[in-house]
């Protein structure tokens, strides 16, 4: 036993005297012309080698600026890869004789260039085809020597001999680009990934293992592990793979940056989640859990984790994808969807059914909202959903078929007043159109009789039918509904008052925008209102201004307070006219004519101020009115101001009415506080062809010497 040991010390011994004579003699610069030739027989690729030194623990060569040339056929002037430094492990037998047999390479941040040509072949296809041979055998070179015995192989005998293989193949923090003509997508650059293969040749199996390390708190980590090969070297998707891909903790924000994917954008959260992958032949299977929690969409949290249980496969070659398992959780709320995806045409082809029974329309309300669709982003909606409905054909226009019904439906929160309720509704789809049942829709004292229909709707001009009549609606209900239902256009009024409200939206639209449904409504609206507010313009200072007293410096109030207002608004294809809306403001009354647009929610009015006869006096009297170009006297004692009011619901502005105001003088048509639009009323019905007449008690006034102060010129009589 003790000459045992004493002969395994000597070997151990010699064994370190050869390494230390090996690494104080050996330059393995001496080797950069054999090696570089080696790895060009086996990469079919020109490579190029920097400095080289020797390292110990582990055994290796570490190369700096490597590079490896394109394929020349891709015509790319940029190399297929190229790092600062590359470590070359080799093996340490060979190494005593003078002979190096690489084990495997390690890439320290190197950039990748990948590149799929217009016919679909990728650019690291051609690698080491034509070194490949049947044999496999390890990368061999030999220091080159005069005497022909030693000499390297000759290149045909490495052909046939040897084929690119490595016991190990690692990139830390890599940088891939990606390049793919065939469907025209622009170079895409992916940073920060880690991988290892194991065991690799062209031929053989070989096993890979992947991560993405992306920047924030928490693991943060996209990792991909499992086997494949033998590598297909024309389709390389077609690869046999078998494994694992698992995301942790993974910021959606991150996400998106990393794989700059559009539909990513405006969507935050945090995924986890396992999948296991089977691809074999190009059919690829997919089934696993996925799991977003914290998500938030346009900046709204949605305020529940979505889980989704799945099983999917890809005829990858068609871009057919089916769902054979798509459980989907929104919080408690489980959907049901199958069917497939054809993504080879543009848009998609779907053939998909959704599911849902008798479940809680909390969570899809909810995120409904978030997303900008149905309801007001704060609306909290309660009520049980029903949903059997099958998608087929284009994804922008999918035909349906099915049934979706709801029950006992109530929508509240913070910015509406009174909750909103729709005890039942019911909706049918075929192919051909889409249609409610009359339900009737309630809030506080007020209901709302609403049906509606679409046909053609996967046509570009659907034909629209809908009604909303609610014959004595009170202002507060009303605003409530509009509200729940996410209509911006009157958050600005509050108010009380009553309305009676008849409309209807019949005939073809571009699209089922709300934009362009409003395009097609006609109807009539009569108002009655009280002690109103209106956020957002104060209409008496902006009068005030216009005819520059000294009340006009007073401050901006932000907001205009009617007392009463009262008139009617007939719709005509989206356009609301008025003749005879008129107001009580604190300065006096207003008379309005003109429409708005409901769809571009632009403002066309007319108005006509009448300062009451107290105000007038605060702000100097009639005589004003004889040397103000934006004011005029009438005889009650009262100054009368015409305004142009343009804009849009949310900006409304308010100019002087030169225009208007010369009528008035030319036509002695000038209004009184009793009645603000007694004289619009007569120019409006002049300029549509009507013979208007004066109101009653109205004044009569010289033309001539009404507008000679605006024309400068007098008219003989």
């Amino acid at each position: 036993m003790r000459k045992i040991a004493i002969i395994v010390g000597i070997v151990v011994a010699v064994i370190v005297i050869a390494v230390g004579v090996l690494f104080a003699s050996f330059n393995p610069n001496d080797y950069r012309g054999t090696i570089q030739t080696k790895l060009e027989q086996q990469l079919d690729r020109k490579v190029g080698l920097g400095d080289m030194s020797l390292g110990l623990f582990p055994l290796r060569f570490k190369v700096a600026n490597l590079s490896i040339a394109e394929d020349p056929k891709f015509n790319s002037n940029s190399p297929f890869i190229q790092t600062q430094e590359l470590s070359v492990s080799v093996k340490l037998l060979p190494l005593l004789s003078k002979s190096v047999e690489v084990d495997s390479l390690t890439l320290e941040r190197p950039s990748v260039e990948l590149i799929k040509n217009a016919q679909g072949v990728w650019n690291f296809a051609s690698l080491g085809q034509q070194a490949s041979g049947t044999a496999s055998a390890p990368a061999t070179a030999a220091k080159p020597s005069p005497a022909p015995a030693t000499s390297a192989p000759s290149s045909s005998a490495a052909s046939s001999e040897q084929q690119f293989s490595l016991g190990e193949l690692a990139i830390k923090d890599g940088q891939i680009a990606i390049t793919d003509l065939q469907d025209r997508r622009p170079r895409t650059v992916y940073d920060h990934i880690d991988l290892k293969l194991m065991d690799f040749a062209p031929t053989t199996p070989f096993s890979v293992e992947a991560s993405v390390h992306l920047p924030g708190a928490g693991s943060q980590e996209v990792g991909l592990k499992g086997k494949g090969g033998p590598l297909s070297h024309d389709n390389p998707a077609t690869t046999p793979f078998k494994g694992a891909l698992d995301l942790k903790n993974v910021d959606i924000a991150g996400l998106q940056k990393f794989l700059q994917s559009p539909a990513l954008v405006n969507t935050a959260g945090v995924l986890s989640g396992h999948t296991d992958i089977d691809s074999e032949n190009g059919k690829l299977s997919a089934s696993g859990q996925m799991n977003l929690d914290k998500p938030k969409l346009h900046g709204i949290d949605v305020g529940y984790p979505i889980n989704a249980d799945y099983s999917v496969s890809e005829d990858v070659p068609n871009d057919l994808l089916r769902i054979d398992k798509g459980a989907i959780k929104l919080g408690q709320t489980p959907l049901f969807v199958t069917g497939t995806v054809n993504h080879k045409p543009t848009p998609a082809q779907l053939d998909l059914n959704l599911k849902a029974s008798d479940v809680t329309i909390a969570e899809i309300a909810r995120l409904a909202a978030a997303a900008g669709v149905a309801f007001a982003p704060g609306t909290t909606v309660t009520g049980q959903i029903n949903a059997d409905i099958k998608a087929q054909g284009s994804a922008d226009k999918p035909a349906l078929n099915g049934t979706l019904t709801g029950s006992n439906i109530q929508m509240s929160g913070k910015e509406i007043a009174k909750p909103v309720e729709v005890k039942a509704l019911n909706i049918a789809l075929t192919p051909t159109e889409i249609h409610s049942d009359n339900f009737n829709v309630t809030s506080g004292g007020t209901t709302a009789a609403v049906q509606f229909s679409v046909k053609q709707y996967t046509s570009n001009s659907p034909q629209v039918d809908a009604t909303l009549r609610a014959p004595q609606a009170a202002l507060p209900d009303l605003l409530a509904m509009a509200k729940a239902y996410g209509v911006t256009s009157l958050d600005k009024v509050t108010g009380q008052g009553t309305l009676s409200v008849d409309m209807h939206a019949a005939g073809p639209v571009q699209s089922l925008s709300s934009n362009e449904m409003m395009k097609a409504v006609n109807g009539t609206i009569n108002i009655n209102f009280n002690s109103v507010r209106y956020s957002g313009l104060d209409i008496s200072h902006q009068i005030l201004s216009m005819i520059g007293t000294s009340k006009a410096t007073q401050k901006d109030q932000g907001y205009t307070n009617v007392q009463k207002m009262t008139g009617t608004i007939v719709v005509k294809n989206g356009i609301a006219q008025t003749n005879n809306l008129q107001a009580a403001l604190d300065i006096g009354n207003v008379g309005a004519t003109g429409t708005a647009n409901l769809a571009s929610q632009t403002l066309n009015m007319q108005l006509n101020a009448v300062l009451s006869k107290a105000f007038t006096q605060e702000v100097g009297g009639t005589g004003v009115g004889g040397y103000m170009s934006t004011a005029l006297a009438n005889n009650q004692g009262e100054l009368v101001v015409p305004a142009t009011v343009t804009g849009t619901f949310q900006n409304p502005k308010v100019m002087p009415d030169v225009q208007k105001m010369a009528q008035m003088k030319l036509k002695g048509l000038i209004p009184t506080g009793d009645n603000p639009l007694g004289g619009a009323s007569s120019i409006l019905g002049g300029l549509t062809g009507k013979k208007g007449q004066p109101a009653a008690g109205q004044q009569q006034q010289n033309p001539v010497n009404q507008v000679l102060g605006l024309f400068g010129t007098k008219k003989k009589q």
